[in-house]
């Protein structure tokens, strides 16, 4: 996998690495996904919302005494709107590297992905929602 570094105009891959950078270990396949969560938290403002919302989340669900099972769909909620952001991500980068010039399709898949974060955020808020409610409700 090419490293991708910051530029003046966004993020760009740099040349292909030499025989001494393709370290596939396990070790390194942690380095390159901790360097995506980096550069998803530096680069997308959405992400940095997201996760303040989760903190909040959490802060909730320690109020309210959320049960084990609580936390279990609340973690998974989370999960699946922080995982949806990475993919969104991840998706208008490529986009953005074949097609720099607009053009119909690269925006409709754009549009699908940031459609996507928002179907699994809107799920989130309902599953929380429900959670709570019965976190609340429960003797």
């Amino acid at each position: 996998m090419r490293p991708i570094a910051r530029t003046g105009r966004g993020l760009a891959i740099s040349p292909s690495p030499t025989s001494d950078d393709r370290d596939h270990g396990l070790a390194a396949a942690f380095g390159y996904a901790l360097a995506g969560l980096a550069a998803a938290w530096r680069d997308e403002r959405n992400m940095r919302i997201h996760a303040a919302i989760a903190a909040l989340v959490v802060v909730g669900g320690i109020l309210v005494r959320l049960p084990l099972v609580g936390w279990a769909v609340v973690a998974l909620a989370m999960g699946l709107v922080l995982v949806a952001e990475l993919l969104n991500t991840a998706l208008e980068a490529v986009v953005d590297l074949v097609s720099p010039e607009q053009h119909r399709l690269a925006k409709l898949a754009k549009d699908c992905a940031a459609a996507a974060v928002l179907v699994a955020a809107l799920a989130a808020v309902a599953a929380g929602l429900l959670v709570g409610a019965w976190a609340i409700g429960r003797p």
